[in-house]
């Protein structure tokens, strides 16, 4: 089957012409046979028709495009590039999809909508920014975008072209490629040069459009719009722009057809008549010059609001406002000026009317105005209105003119006027919009009219008609420029393209002797007219090919331009070209008061684009040199005095201005759009098929078409291709790693033609047609496999059904067959019970005859018998005898016949045998007489004789032995007995050898046995090694569910390692608290017990003082009495030395002695004690039972951490870990053992060591001098029964550590054990299954290598936490010991203060530093300090730092001039602080830095909040920070400042935070699919014509959602390290989440390519990654809230879309607008088996969803908007943390600048 009868089978869609639609399209009812006369068609009316063919099948109609390649962003990828195609194409796309933009190679096709589109906001401006031509919907902001980007990218000049007839949308669509350029191109920072660039288009509306029949604001004007960059630091900026006009339609000035009105600036004027009442206006139908047309208003346009736009435009175009009066002015001086009425003359003294000559009545109301307006002369203006003046060679003569002569001169002078007031205008503006600045590149906007033909074409249409002809030419040599340049890139072979050539037309208007030069001749003669003009070009001009002449007459002639034939009336054409105005009248308006007028009237008529272009012109990157230049400079100063002479035509300067134009645009790198009115009426998307072909047509798209068609229109990239068509080969064919190889597998087989495709670098290109060939083959393969997978679905889903029926049946057969059974089961039943009652009946009445009957027969029978036995006997008996006698009778007989049968036979044989022998012996006797007979026998005697030779020899020999032997006996007689010994020993090892034999044969039997055992263990080994195969896949996956069981456990262990390490740390401080007050409490104790055994010493001491002395002196106790508080014995000494009386001293010096040895046993005793007190202070700090049992606590923790450890270590035994890691790792455990075990044998030691100490210190070692002091060792006594209580309690805890360190190495030996069996099982089971799966064994022994890594790291891990909790635990103790330090020195001061007497020196307490919480600091310090605290504060040192440490510091220098009561201080502080926070704020800073003082700014505020004084805040605070508030400073308003400083930060952070992600978010949400990593939208023909070829988006390792994870999760610990409360950082992710759904949301509205359902699963899928992330944070579900338009435009993809489904959709898309889901269901791309999206179904879904109630008032945009930020809201959160705690770390290097007070 050929491939046209393939394309053309049964069913197949085509196109035929139709009369009235142009193309229409039909079905094929039978299949096309080569040869055949016609085909069989059915049209979409329904009607059948036969179509006639061609034998060769040449004339075969077009196919239709494949429903895949249907409403295709660029008609280039269309299969077949053909007419009908392209209208269809655009058809679908303008109508059902309503798409008003379509690409056509490097051409835009605008359809005008007559409609408001929501497609040209900011929204859509930024989501087409940084985006390459193709990625989004076509559109003009990517074309310009296009423009824009290779503008930066390679510093060219570029240029725009808007081309297309009036009414289609050419001015709008300059105006919004203006608007993208200034949008993207503006700089605040200057001077607002995209706003001038705006408001220019207001200006040339007004002054340069009009209405006409076929469009409301039509441009009467070519502009080219030059907007001028300069380059900054790598970016274009908008410097300024330049205008360049052409042939502006002056004609409309004085008159318009009907429908039509004047320029807008005329009817504007009109209806702001009221603020200029000097210019004496009135409404517009009453001025002559506005009221031909009969079409004053436009709707829905109001003139007055119009003409406030344009004013406001003229203004900020640096239009004065004596300028815009003065313009207003002239404007309404041409009003007033057509309302001059000419009327006619009579001769003098008659009523004869004068036809040579007109009358102006002098007191002509509007020529006065005129007069008045424009500041002229009003009788002169009258004089040469009516005049003309004739000069000749000496003198001038005066004529009259008559009425027509006068209208015309007043209508020309009208529209030079307003020519010049419009050069003028323009000249403003170029001055305004170019500062004159150097330029360094500019994209030129081309706003030109389209091909024109009308029923009357005039010199206007012929000027418009040509230039569209040089501009074709420009864009077919571009456009295959770029064909060519496509080929050569891609290194493929291409033949020439032919292509049509216009340069015959060109050179039959251009050329010498054409129309131009032709129409120049003519008006340069004296009585030139249009009939002789015509003459001459019948004459010249019919040899050109593109020339016709009309049939009749000569008023006319026809030109073949490339888009139609157009007939031109020659009428007018003289007078339009020379285009002359009276110069009397123009001297008048030269000298005119009013200087703009005058300033007006004396512009030259120059072309500014053609000296910018002679300047320096560039063509293809070459300098172009131009012969004329010279004679610029001469034509320029001859048009300083214009004259008939030298004056040039219209014609010729509009020639002169398209070739500078063209030159320009030739070395500019183009872009175009084209511009198609679909309908005469202007409603809105109708669609009109006759008018739109024929634009397409005219405008190029057809030729560009066929331009494409001609080489290789189809052009798939290699993934696209591959991920489309894999399906047509088989796998064997297909490579993922060489997709090129794979694509030309599959073009190759397909396709026998090679010229019907190329290969080229990274594409395929495809003839037309070729790509439609594919589809139909994919079609048809898809449809084959679908009817098999739906044959299968459907016998499964049949077969299911059958067996559910099958399954019913049986249930119903076998209850209705039980049921039967079990009737007839009864019935068997009560028949067999009958059947038994009447068998036994009836057996016992037959039993009953039969006894009878048998008792009668038996006696019969007996009686018979007996008779018949002796009957048969005598029988018998008879019969008997009678054999015996027969037997001897035949054996006599028998004998006799014998013995006479062997006596003949004997007699026979002996006959025989006697001649035998006779015979025999006859022949013996015969041979007896020969020699042989003798010779044989002779010789066997000699044989004898010699064989007994021989044998007499041997015997000889043998006698000869024999005799030797004799001899020989005796020694044979000795060797006899030793053969006998060694007999015996042979019978003892045969037998020994028996028993061998026996256990070699029971072993044979084992061994077979073992063998047979063996060849079961083999057959089991195979059926081992079979489930071994298929029980390795169920380990595979149990090993991966137990990794990841295992990571969390592990994870789990670190949280509960954390939680245990915290308790553990709490319960340590409890215990350090709870044991420093008891030992507090003990001292307290033992200080009241010394108190008293010292109170009892002195007692006793003064009862032996008073016992010594009897005297009536003072006793001790009276002293001691006076001081009863003094206890101690210093108050004893005092008293003794000090306060005994002098006179008691004199008379007893007896005693004095005894006295002094007293006081020195005391001191002794005191000295002893305190010794004794020291050792105990001592032995008590050592004997602490708190470093025990920290020590026994930390034991334990590390036990139960070694035994946690070695159980991960026996887990990863049985998941195959190495030996020897396992054997390094038990070692380690039992080395930590030991030196555990070393650690308690050394808590040991010291233990006995200071038993032994404290029992060396017995009482018996002391020895008092004297009975007098036992209290004192009663008091010791007490001591030293308290150190042995604390002796058995440190006993008590080394028992129980020691029993538990038995148990500990119990379990490890224990451990121990169990490792060596687990080990000999991995050893067995690694011998088992060495040989047959060596290779697996490889992959788990590296599997379980790179597992041991892991929990090696882990471990490392745990180790290191360990090491660090460790480290926590020593500095804890430190600080218990500087505790119990400080706890002994308050004791013993007590003790001190105790002991102390009050006459004594007072005691003074050291006085306690209190900390206030303020840092004390200079104001001229002030910028050091902030520089430094911004500088110092990198974001590795601030995550050491208390999260907002610098607002602590901050407001503690607030505090600080608060207490100084410096106002300037604290105002100078926070403005710096402002200031500084916001110089950050605008310049560019890594985000850390933001979120750093983000967080400072937080905390400071509520740092002034709770220490403001205000009662909202300090209602939580504790009574130290409600003493530390400001006292003297309001700081309201600078909570204000800060506040709004918080707002900035947040918004810059957003925003920076934004500008990561953007690039990320699309690759993402839309691009990345699992299923089919790397797929591309299908159906995007690459457009990197300049932009170059698009970076894949996942440059990164992984997935682009897990980037975009990754970078979500990298802000998010940042968020955390820096201590930003989860409330806000819920804020910033609620914020990035709804950008997030911004960008991709209005990505996937402007890609209506990927609008399938497919597209909806992969966002579903990436989506989801995102909620579980959040999830995992443990953020609020109010977060994800943003992404709820996203996930219900996913829903909505993969939704339904019948009519029955309306309101589910309605109920699916609560949070979309209407616009967006329309937009989704226009742009959704059906797949080849989907249902059709009807238009009834898109009516009933609008219809219900502008029913809803939307809170959104914007639901005509389908696009969100990216840059709205949610306003930031600043929660106030408590601080416990005290100010005067916080130290100044010396790291910030603040030391020398603040003081904490």
């Amino acid at each position: 089957m050929s491939s046209e009868e393939m394309l053309y089978a049964q069913g197949s869609k085509i196109w035929v012409p139709h009369a009235e639609q142009v193309w229409e399209s039909a079905t094929l009812e039978e299949s096309y046979r080569k040869g055949a006369g016609f085909l069989k068609i059915c049209t979409e009316s329904g009607s059948l028709k036969e179509v006639k063919l061609k034998a060769d099948g040449s004339d075969l109609p077009p196919l239709r495009n494949p429903a895949i390649l249907v409403g295709q962003n660029d008609l280039t990828t269309l299969s077949y590039l053909h007419e009908p195609g392209v209208l269809h194409n655009l058809r679908v796309r303008f109508c059902e999809r309503q798409i008003i933009y379509t690409y056509c190679g490097i051409i835009l096709v605008a359809i005008n909508p007559y409609a408001e589109m929501p497609l040209y906001g900011p929204n859509i401006i930024r989501a087409y920014r940084g985006h390459a031509m193709g990625d989004l919907e076509p559109h003009i902001f990517a074309l310009a975008e296009e423009a824009y980007t290779k503008l930066e990218r390679e510093n060219c000049n570029l240029s725009i072209i808007v081309s297309g007839e009036s009414g289609a949308g050419k001015t709008v669509s300059a105006k919004y490629a203006m608007r993208y350029f200034a949008a993207v191109g503006g700089s605040e920072s200057e001077t607002q040069v995209e706003r001038k660039v705006l408001a220019s288009s207001p200006i040339m509306e007004a002054f340069g459009n009009a209405k006409t029949t076929r469009n409301d604001n039509s441009s009467r004007f070519g502009k080219f719009t030059k907007l001028l960059f300069r380059n900054q630091m790598g970016v274009m900026y908008l410097q300024g722009a330049t205008m360049h006009t052409y042939l502006l339609e002056k004609s409309r000035v004085v008159y318009q057809a009907q429908g039509e009105r004047n320029y807008h600036i005329f009817y504007q004027l009109c209806a702001a008549r009221s603020k200029y009442p000097e210019l004496v206006l009135d409404h517009q139908d009453k001025f002559q010059f506005l009221n031909m047309g009969g079409a004053p208003d436009i709707d829905r346009v109001s003139d007055a609001d119009q003409f406030n736009e344009t004013v406001q435009a003229m203004t900020v175009l640096g239009f004065s406002i004596q300028q815009i009066a003065d313009i207003v002015k002239i404007l309404a001086g041409i009003l007033h000026l057509g309302n001059i009425q000419v009327s006619k003359k009579f001769n003098e003294g008659s009523e004869e009317e004068d036809t040579d000559s007109c009358e102006i009545f002098h007191n002509d109301i509007h020529l006065q105005i005129t007069g008045d307006l424009l500041r002229v002369s009003a009788e002169d203006l009258r004089r040469w209105l009516l005049m003309r003046k004739i000069e000749s060679v000496n003198e001038y003569v005066l004529i009259p003119n008559n009425i027509e002569a006068a209208q015309a001169a007043r209508d020309a002078l009208a529209k030079h006027i307003y020519a010049k007031l419009f050069q003028y205008i323009v000249g403003v503006l170029n001055k305004s919009l170019n500062n004159g600045s150097k330029q360094c590149s500019f994209i030129g906007v081309l706003d030109i009219y389209g091909f024109e033909t009308f029923e009357v074409n005039s010199f206007e249409q012929f000027c418009i008609n040509y230039a569209n002809e040089k501009l074709q030419q420009q864009f077919n040599q571009h456009v295959f420029k770029l064909e060519q340049e496509e080929y050569l890139k891609e290194g493929i072979t291409w033949t020439m393209i032919d292509f049509y050539d216009n340069q015959p037309c060109i050179d039959l208007i251009e050329s010498r002797l054409g129309v131009l030069d032709l129409l120049d001749e003519e008006c340069r003669m004296p009585k030139g007219s249009d009939e002789s003009w015509a003459g001459k070009l019948i004459g010249k001009c019919s040899k050109f090919p593109h020339f016709e002449k009309p049939r009749f007459g000569t008023t006319s002639f026809f030109i073949k331009h490339f888009s139609d034939t157009v007939e031109y009336d020659v009428n007018g054409f003289l007078e339009k070209n020379r285009d002359t105005v009276s110069k009397e009248l123009t001297q008048v308006l030269g000298e005119s008061n009013m200087s703009l007028v005058k300033q007006v009237m004396t512009l030259e008529e120059i072309d500014t684009l053609s000296v910018d272009a002679a300047k320096s012109s560039t063509l293809g990157g070459r300098v172009v040199i131009s012969a004329g230049r010279k004679q610029q400079g001469n034509d320029t100063r001859r048009r300083v005095v214009p004259s008939k002479q030298h004056r040039k035509t219209v014609g010729s300067q509009f020639q002169e201005s398209l070739s500078s134009l063209i030159s320009t645009l030739h070395a500019t790198t183009p872009h175009y759009v084209r511009c198609i009115k679909p309908n005469d009426d202007k409603i809105a998307f109708k669609w009109e098929t006759a008018k739109i072909i024929q634009q397409l047509r005219a405008c190029g798209v057809l030729e560009t078409v066929r331009i494409s068609a001609a080489g290789f229109p189809s052009r798939w990239l290699y993934p696209d291709f591959y991920m489309r068509y894999q399906l047509l080969v088989y796998r064997s064919k297909l490579d993922k790693n060489d997709m090129k190889q794979s694509c030309r597998n599959i073009v190759m087989k397909w396709i026998q033609d090679e010229d019907k495709y190329r290969f080229g670098n990274t594409q395929i290109f495809f003839r037309a047609g070729q790509v439609a060939f594919l589809e139909q083959v994919r079609a048809n393969l898809r449809k084959k496999y679908i009817t098999i997978v739906q044959s299968v679905v459907r016998r499964f889903i049949y077969r299911r059904r059958f067996l559910r029926i099958q399954m019913v049946i049986h249930g119903i057969q076998m209850h209705a067959r039980g049921f039967l059974a079990r009737q007839r089961v009864q019935k068997m039943r009560e028949a067999r019970a009958g059947l038994i009652l009447s068998k036994y009946a009836r057996g016992w009445l037959c039993r009953r005859r039969y006894l009878r009957l048998r008792h009668s027969i038996f006696g019969i029978q007996t009686y018979a018998r007996g008779m018949m036995a002796r009957s048969k006997f005598h029988a018998m008996r008879d019969h008997y005898r009678a054999v015996q006698i027969q037997r001897f009778v035949r054996g006599a007989l028998a004998r006799r016949a014998y013995q006479k049968r062997r006596r003949n036979i004997i007699i026979c044989q002996a006959a025989i045998r006697r001649f035998l022998a006779r015979r025999k012996f006859k022949r013996m006797k015969a041979e007896a007489k020969t020699i042989s007979h003798m010779e044989n026998k002779y010789m066997g005697l000699e044989n004898k004789i010699i064989s007994m030779q021989q044998r007499i020899d041997e015997l000889n020999r043998d006698n000869s032995n024999l005799k030797h032997k004799t001899s020989e006996i005796s020694v044979l007689k000795m060797k006899l007995e030793l053969k006998k010994t060694l007999e015996g020993e042979f019978k003892n090892v045969k037998a020994a050898c028996q028993d061998k034999d026996k256990l070699i044969e029971a072993l044979n039997k084992q061994l077979e046995a073992e063998r047979d055992e063996k060849m079961q263990l083999l057959e089991e080994n195979g059926h081992a090694q079979e489930e071994w195969l298929s029980q390795k896949q169920t380990w595979r996956q149990e090993n991966e569910e137990l990794r990841r069981q295992i990571d969390e456990i592990i994870e789990m262990a670190k949280n509960a390692e954390v939680s245990q390490r915290t308790q553990e740390d709490r319960m340590l401080a409890e215990i350090d608290n709870r044991e420093l007050n008891e030992a507090y409490q003990r001292a307290i104790k033992d200080k009241e017990v010394i108190e008293n055994e010292n109170y009892m010493l002195k007692e006793e001491l003064s009862r032996l003082t008073a016992g010594s002395f009897t005297l009536h002196g003072r006793k001790a106790s009276n002293a001691s009495s006076q001081n009863e508080d003094d206890v101690g014995y210093a108050s004893a000494k005092n008293t003794l030395d000090i306060n005994r009386p002098p006179d008691l001293l004199n008379p007893y010096n007896d005693f004095t002695s005894l006295v002094v040895k007293l006081r020195a046993i005391l001191e002794e005793e005191k000295q002893k004690h305190k010794n004794l007190q020291g050792q105990y202070i001592k032995l008590a700090n050592r004997n602490k039972p708190t470093e025990d049992s920290f020590r026994v606590s930390e034991l334990e923790v590390e036990n139960e951490k070694l035994r946690s450890e070695y159980d991960q270590l026996r887990t990863s035994i049985k998941h195959g870990v190495e030996i020897n890691e396992l054997n390094a790792q038990h070692a380690a455990l039992q080395e930590e053992v030991r030196r555990r075990r070393e650690e308690c044998i050394q808590l040991k030691a010291v233990l006995l060591q200071q038993s032994q100490s404290m029992r060396s210190l017995e009482p018996e070692s002391l020895q008092f001098r004297g009975n007098d002091v036992n209290e004192l060792m009663e008091a010791f006594q007490s001591q030293k029964l308290i150190n042995r209580q604390l002796e058995s309690e440190l006993k008590a805890i080394t028992e129980e550590h020691n029993s538990k360190l038995v148990e500990m190495t119990q379990d490890i030996e224990r451990l121990n054990i169990e490792k060596d069996e687990l080990q000999k099982v991995i050893f067995e089971s690694i011998d088992e299954f060495e040989e047959p799966n060596l290779e697996t064994l490889r992959q788990n022994d590296r599997y379980l290598r790179r597992e041991l890594q892991k929990a090696v790291a882990q471990y490392l891990l745990v180790q290191e936490e360990l090491k660090l909790a460790n480290a926590k635990l020593n500095a804890y103790r430190q600080d218990g010991g500087q505790l119990e330090h400080k706890l002994e020195e308050e004791m013993s001061r007590n003790k001190a203060n105790g002991m102390s007497n009050d006459v004594g020196a007072n005691v003074t307490k050291q006085k306690s530093q209190n900390p206030q919480g303020l840092m004390k600091f200079h104001s001229s310090d002030l910028d050091k300090i902030l520089q430094r605290l911004l500088s110092a504060l990198t974001p590795r040192t601030v995550v050491g730092l208390l999260p907002g440490f610098p607002a602590y510091l901050i407001f503690m220098c607030i505090r600080y001039t608060d207490l100084t009561n410096a106002d300037d201080d604290v105002r100078e502080l926070l403005s710096k602080f402002v200031i500084q926070i916001k110089k950050m704020h605008r310049t560019p800073h890594p985000i850390e830095n933001r979120v750093i003082w983000l967080v400072n700014s937080i905390t400071l505020l509520n740092l002034m909040k709770q220490y403001g004084d205000v009662e909202e805040y300090v209602k939580f605070n504790t009574e130290k920070q409600n003493q530390q508030q400001l006292k003297n400073f309001n700081l309201f308003e600078y909570r204000r400042v800060i506040l709004d400083l918080i707002v900035n930060l947040y918004q810059a952070l957003i925003m920076q935070i934004q500008g990561l992600l953007d690039p990320k978010i699309v690759p993402a949400i839309l691009n990345n699919d699992e299923i089919q990593r790397g797929r591309q939208a299908h159906g995007m023909r690459s457009r990197t014509t300049s932009i170059g070829a698009s970076s894949s988006p996942e440059h990164g390792g992984g997935p682009a959602w897990k980037q975009l994870i990754g970078q979500l999760d990298h802000f998010y610990k940042q968020f955390q390290h820096f201590g930003l409360n989860n409330c806000y950082a819920e804020q910033i992710f609620h914020q990035l989440l709804y950008f997030i759904c911004a960008v991709a949301l209005n990505c996937l509205m402007l890609r209506g390519d990927i609008c399938m359902w497919e597209t909806g699963m992969i966002i579903r899928y990436n989506i989801g990654c995102i909620e579980d992330w959040v999830r995992s944070k443990k953020m609020s579900n109010d977060v994800l809230a943003p992404l709820a338009p996203l996930n219900q435009v996913s829903q909505l993809l993969q939704s339904r879309k019948s009519e029955q489904d309306v309101q589910t959709i309605c109920d699916l898309c609560t949070s979309l607008s209407t616009a967006q889901v329309l937009k989704v269901m226009k742009s959704y791309k059906l797949d080849d088996y989907e249902s059709e999206i009807t238009n009834v179904f898109l009516e009933k879904l609008t219809k219900e969803l502008n029913a809803r109630q939307m809170q959104k008032s914007n639901s005509d945009e389908f696009t969100i908007d990216q840059k709205f930020i949610q306003p930031f809201k600043v929660v106030f959160k408590y601080s416990e943390i005290k100010l005067e705690d916080i130290d100044l770390p010396s790291h910030l290097n603040l030391d020398e600048f603040l003081t904490k007070i």
